[in-house]
């Protein structure tokens, strides 16, 4: 019998909607990571047609190995994530298999949690928690100033992006809730290219957003970024885009949060900014090497950083709803019918 290959439970709602399927279900009935030699096992088996995958534990990598474990007759990989570069996508084309993603869902829920890091690290909350936790409060000496940081509603602030797609400008929304009304914000950001008509757009986004919009490039969006929030896609081109070089360039008061992937900024190069001063603070919702990241980590324990479990789609609407798409995306592609949301 047809089957569909599913590698964690992925909630009642979805599971309602593969149950009415008409395909059999495989399913990993532990709520973790299954073996690589289950999923590749089960992969080979001829009535699988399609399989579900979370993003981003190794079990579930879609490289070589992965794809040529697949038997003739899968059709499609349906990832629980909008991002896709756990996925060889051009190999999976070659072979005829689709795959499907979950764009479109989680923007408001990333948005929420990158302004909840920006708060927080302007905030010095993560500081905050630590004195409390080492029994430091009694000892900690009271002035005026003491534990202050940076507002977010500060005279013609400067928000930084590099990305500008959805879930960026839903994160511009509930910035400028905070902003200064009378003195507001500049929004700045860098994407991949200028285009031709890059006015029109950029005056197209100043009258959605009542604040001036700008595209830049690189290096200015660093050096005038009051705040810089990194929402790009990871990619051959981003992997290590903020470095030691582009962390010089940024005002030594600038907080830098990064809601996208890990590997977009260096770990290393930021602890060493962080250390000499380079920038005031930084808030992580993504890690290089996640989830093998340990209290030792030296961004982990710098008093000016934030770093939360990649948690940006962790409310339960969210998590329902991207469930529910790659469970549709799935039954599509196994059917031979277009998805419902598949990576270009």
């Amino acid at each position: 019998m047809p089957s569909l290959l599913i590698t964690r439970p992925i909630g009642p709602d979805a599971t309602a909607i593969l149950e009415q399927s008409g395909f059999n279900l495989i399913m990993n009935p532990e709520d973790a990571a299954p073996t690589r030699e289950w999923v590749l096992g089960h992969l080979a088996n001829p009535d699988v047609h399609g399989v579900c995958i979370m993003h981003p534990h190794k079990s579930d990598r879609v490289d070589e190995e992965f794809l040529n474990a697949c038997n003739p007759n899968l059709k499609v990989i349906s990832t629980m994530s909008v991002g896709y570069d756990h996925i060889d996508v051009e190999g999976a084309k070659k072979r005829g298999i689709k795959v499907g993603h979950t764009p479109g869902v989680l923007d408001d829920s990333v948005a929420d949690i990158t302004v909840m890091l920006v708060l927080m690290t302007m905030r010095r909350v993560e500081e905050g928690i630590q004195i409390i936790k080492a029994g430091e409060w009694p000892t900690l000496p009271w002035g005026p100033f003491v534990m202050t940081g940076p507002s977010i509603g500060h005279p013609n602030l400067t928000f930084g992006f590099l990305g500008f797609g959805r879930i960026s400008q839903e994160t511009v929304k509930r910035l400028l809730a905070f902003a200064n009304k009378s003195q507001p914000p500049t929004i700045i950001y860098n994407s991949s290219r200028a285009r031709r008509n890059q006015q029109e757009i950029d005056a197209e986004y100043t009258k959605k957003f009542g604040v001036t919009v700008q595209r830049v490039e690189k290096d200015e969006l660093a050096a005038r970024s009051d705040v810089l929030i990194v929402l790009c896609v990871q990619n051959e081109s981003t992997i290590n885009l903020v470095n030691k070089d582009f962390l010089r360039k940024m005002k030594k008061s600038a907080v830098l949060i990064n809601s996208a992937r890990g590997p977009i900024v260096n770990s290393e190069d930021l602890a060493w900014a962080l250390d000499q001063g380079e920038i005031y603070g930084a808030g992580l919702d993504v890690i290089t090497h996640e989830p093998n990241v340990g209290p030792d980590h030296p961004l982990v324990q710098h008093r000016r950083c934030v770093v939360i479990p990649h948690m940006g789609s962790a409310d339960f609407d969210t998590r329902i709803a991207m469930a529910s798409r790659c469970a549709r995306n799935c039954i599509q592609g196994a059917r031979g019918e277009a998805l419902e949301a598949e990576v270009p």
